[in-house]
C-alpha cells in the first residue's frame, strides 16, 4: 500500500516517529541528589557509630541491610528511567529500562502544553522525583494522571474520555504536531 491509498487511515500514512524524553531537569536532580546525599550521610554515620561498637557481628548485618537498601534504590532509579516515546500508526510507547507503558490514541480528546500541570498536585502511588515523575498523580488542572515525565516545564497533556496521561517529550511542539496529524485532534493552547 502506498501512502495515498484513501483506505489507510491517517495513522497509517506516517513513519513511525520515536522522541527523546526530556533531560532531567533541576527539581527532579535535586530531589536525586538530596535523596543520594542522605542515603550517604545515614551509611556514614552506621559505619562510624554502630559497626565498631557491635562486636558480636551485627555490624556485618547493618552493612548488609545498608547495601540493601542503596541496591533498592539503584534499581527504583532504573526503573524510573524514561528511555523513549515512540509512536507507531496510533499507538504511544513510553519505553523505560525494564518495560513499555503503551496508550492507544484513537478516541484522544485533547492534548495541550501545560507546564502548571504539576501545581498542587498529589502522588497517589509511584515514584516522585528520583529520577523521574512516574506513577499516578491527582490534582486540579489535570484531574487523576499517570504521569510520565522528566522536566515538568515540558509537560504535554493527553486526555482521552476517562483517561489522562503527561509526558515531556524534548521537543514538545514536534510531539504534540505528530499526534495531531495521526490523529486529527487539534492542538489545545
Amino acid at each position: 500500500m502506498n501512502a495515498n491509498d484513501p483506505a489507510l487511515g491517517a495513522a497509517e500514512k506516517y513513519e513511525d516517529a520515536e522522541f527523546l524524553p526530556a533531560p532531567r531537569a533541576g527539581r527532579i536532580m535535586l530531589i536525586t541528589w538530596v535523596v543520594l546525599a542522605i542515603i550517604l550521610c545515614v551509611t556514614i554515620l552506621d559505619v562510624v557509630l554502630f559497626v565498631p561498637k557491635t562486636p558480636d557481628g551485627g555490624g556485618a548485618l547493618a552493612l548488609a541491610m545498608l547495601a540493601a537498601v542503596a541496591g533498592i534504590m539503584i534499581v527504583a532509579w532504573f526503573c524510573s528511567r524514561i528511555t523513549s516515546l515512540e509512536i507507531s500508526g496510533q499507538q504511544l510507547s513510553i519505553k523505560m529500562t525494564f518495560w513499555s507503558a503503551r496508550y492507544d490514541l484513537a478516541g484522544l480528546r485533547s492534548i495541550e502544553p501545560d507546564a502548571d500541570v504539576f501545581k498542587g498536585v498529589m502522588r497517589s502511588f509511584g515514584n516522585g522525583g528520583w529520577g523521574a515523575f512516574h506513577g499516578w498523580f491527582r490534582g486540579k488542572r489535570a484531574g487523576k494522571f499517570r504521569a510520565y515525565v522528566t522536566d515538568t516545564d515540558r509537560s504535554v497533556v493527553l486526555r482521552w474520555g476517562t483517561r489522562c496521561v503527561v509526558v515531556s517529550p524534548r521537543d514538545t511542539d514536534y510531539f504534540i504536531e505528530e499526534v495531531c496529524k495521526r490523529t486529527g485532534v487539534r492542538r489545545q493552547n
